[in-house]
């Protein structure tokens, strides 16, 4: 009897320890390069947004929902995260409701379907090397980045109920952060039924989005399928807290993005024929991730950096963007139809240095340049530039103003000015010139 029980305890031994070992997982993604996924993503969005009105806090109830489905090619990839994908889009749409009642319908034009997403300086940008974007194809294709959720896993063998802290680079392009201040985001594999290893995410983040403080609670949970090796499910539901911006209001937001990714053979829309046209430099040309700008009712196009960000409202009197670097808000253009003229006789430019000086709440205090330029210096299209550089105070600021006229060979006019504090004069650098190049007339 002794020696029996002696047994029975080495087997249950044997027993515990073997089931012990068949749950531990490797937690590690298959390479990504030349690998392909459809992708079916959906976002909610619930929340308010706040404004300054008359000196007083006013909300505004704000939702968003959007969907894509796109198949995707990884095309660079390190430290388990990729850096560029080529994509096919099958739909992607969304709506935007603002107060309850003013809704907005995006989608992508057909022409656009096939894009591309770059990792430049830790940030995904999505272009089309079929041409260029507007702001509103931008703004629905920059969504939930598909390209770092490999970096939820943490490449190592787990056992059940441990838990790893999320790589810092993942959370960064997973709650799409310019920069990381703060998080505790970790990963816990809590139970494996089958192939799917079930992992939970938590965590809180803080960061800054568009020069904005932002802070996070992630409460999410994903399937990862220990067969193929890949994220194959996964829910991530956030609560956001954003401060106001100098791009961005204030926004206090619940919102729910699931994602099915599914790993599939080479499609042909993404075989190596297609891809022919995908950029191989470091940093895609900039003529391809310029944003273009519409503005039928003012008469003008204008393409445009993605770090100037516009702020003015859609059917407003004049296009006011917004520059930053590195989340600090740098410098203001303000774009602004003026009367026609006779373009054989264009104003003088000390007429316009003159009529600059009386700008509504501009004290001007010293001019500093007065330039009209050659015939070889100007845009095609441009029949008459001038630039008028000075300092002064705007609304009580100290502020540096470059003020353009241009005028069109029909004499179209268009005042730009470009508003910045003299300690960022050296980052505006040449901005406003290459702004100015790319405003282009019918």
């Amino acid at each position: 009897m002794l020696m029996r029980r002696i047994w029975m305890s080495v087997l249950t031994g044997l027993l515990v320890t073997s089931i012990l070992h068949a749950q531990a997982v490797n937690l590690t993604e298959a390479p990504l390069p030349d690998r392909c996924f459809r992708n079916e993503l959906s976002m909610q969005l619930e929340g308010k947004i706040t404004v300054k009105q008359d000196g007083k806090d006013v909300a505004y109830p704000h939702k968003a929902q959007a969907r894509h489905v796109f198949m995707e090619r990884f095309l660079e990839a390190s430290d388990g995260v990729g850096d560029k994908a080529a994509r096919q889009y099958t739909s992607a749409e969304s709506t935007i409701t603002f107060n309850n009642n003013d809704s907005t319908k995006r989608s992508l034009r057909a022409e656009r379907r096939f894009l591309v997403t770059q990792r430049i300086s830790s940030h995904a940008v999505t272009f089309s090397p079929n041409g260029v974007m507007t702001r509103e194809e931008m703004e629905l294709t920059e969504h939930f980045d598909t390209m770092a959720v490999s970096g939820l896993v943490p490449g190592k063998t787990i056992d059940v109920g441990k838990s790893w802290k999320i790589a810092d680079r993942a959370v960064a392009a997973l709650c799409e952060l310019d920069g990381l201040t703060m998080h505790n985001l970790e990963g816990k594999l809590e139970a494996v039924k089958g192939n799917l290893a079930q992992i939970k995410i938590v965590g809180n983040v803080q960061g800054i989005n568009l020069g904005a403080q932002v802070a996070m609670i992630i409460n999410a949970k994903a399937d990862f399928d220990i067969k193929a090796q890949r994220i194959v499910a996964l829910e991530w539901n956030e609560t956001d807290a954003r401060h106001q911006g100098p791009v961005t209001p204030s926004l206090s937001a619940e919102v729910t993005i699931k994602l099915t990714r599914t790993p599939i053979e080479e499609p042909e829309e993404l075989n190596k024929i297609a891809l022919v046209k995908v950029p191989t430099t470091k940093a895609p040309p900039a003529e391809l991730t310029n944003i273009r700008h519409d503005d039928p009712k003012n008469g003008y196009t204008l393409h445009h950096a993605r770090s100037w960000h516009v702020v003015s409202p859609e059917d407003g009197p004049q296009l006011v963007l917004r520059h930053l670097e590195r989340g600090d808000f740098i410098a203001q253009a303000t774009i602004t139809s003026w009367k026609k003229a006779d373009p054989k006789n264009v104003m003088a430019i000390g007429d316009f240095a003159d009529l600059m000086a009386k700008t509504l709440g501009w004290a001007e205090d010293k001019e500093i340049e007065r330039k009209e330029f050659k015939a070889e210096e100007r845009a095609k299209g441009h029949h008459a530039v001038y630039r008028v550089v000075a300092s002064g105070t705007l609304d009580g600021v100290a502020t540096v103003q470059h003020f353009y006229l241009i005028v069109s060979p029909q004499g179209e006019q268009r005042i730009v000015t470009f508003s910045v504090v003299p300690q960022h004069v050296q980052r505006l650098g040449a901005r406003d010139l290459e702004l100015i190049r790319e405003l282009a007339f019918p």
